[in-house]
């Protein structure tokens, strides 16, 4: 495929007229029909242009390489930090777990598991940081569920005790109504998140 001939092909992708290109690139319909008929070439600043808006390499256009385009690129950096991030915040929000259930052996000190809160909302803080880095998207979907089912748990719990009116002290072990009503919060609160972040998603994207 020749240089002309990749012209014609992405703007016809965006479904552009030479007439639409040429003014989008500030240039007359009369450039971009010597473009596409190979009786001139782009001048640099344009061909930067296109490779901005059709998102390919300036090295696509002129000769063709299959290369990463400009949102790979993005998507490449973008992934391994953002995994990193959510590695890290997995391992956060663990530690705010065990250290929480690890003080309730003798019943259930609301303190305690607002000190686990502390450590497991910054492991959250780091969940969106990576959402944020990988530009809105699930990249690991299993490490994202486990964290979304870790990060419920002690929320959930301290949400179970305000609704049995129960004291911020010491709180007996664990009662029956306390593990129903802790459990029905689990299940809601996580599926309600996993829904909208994974699920429904999913959807979308095989309507598309």
């Amino acid at each position: 495929m020749t240089i002309e001939e990749r012209i014609q092909e992405l703007r016809k992708s965006k479904g552009l007229s030479q007439e639409q290109l040429a003014e989008m690139l500030g240039v007359s319909r009369q450039a971009v029909s010597k473009w596409e008929s190979g009786q001139s070439l782009p001048e640099v600043e344009k061909l930067i242009a296109m490779g901005e808006f059709f998102g390919v390499t300036i090295d696509y256009i002129l000769k063709g390489d299959v290369l990463p385009t400009q949102d790979d690129s993005k998507q490449r950096t973008a992934p391994l930090g953002s995994q990193i991030v959510s590695a890290v915040a997995t391992m956060l929000i663990l530690i705010g777990i065990v250290a929480t259930f690890g003080q309730l052996s003798d019943g259930i000190y609301t303190m305690n598991i607002y000190g686990g809160l502390i450590i497991v909302s910054v492991g959250i803080m780091l969940v969106m940081i990576s959402w944020f880095l990988a530009g809105g998207h699930v990249l690991s979907k299993p490490l994202f569920i486990v964290n979304v089912l870790l990060a419920g748990i002690l929320p959930s719990l301290l949400f179970s005790q305000w609704l049995l009116g129960l004291k911020p002290n010491a709180i007996p072990a664990f009662s029956p109504m306390l593990i129903l009503v802790f459990a029905c919060l689990y299940l809601a609160v996580c599926g309600i998140v996993l829904y909208f972040t994974v699920i429904r998603k999913k959807k979308r994207k095989n309507i598309i």
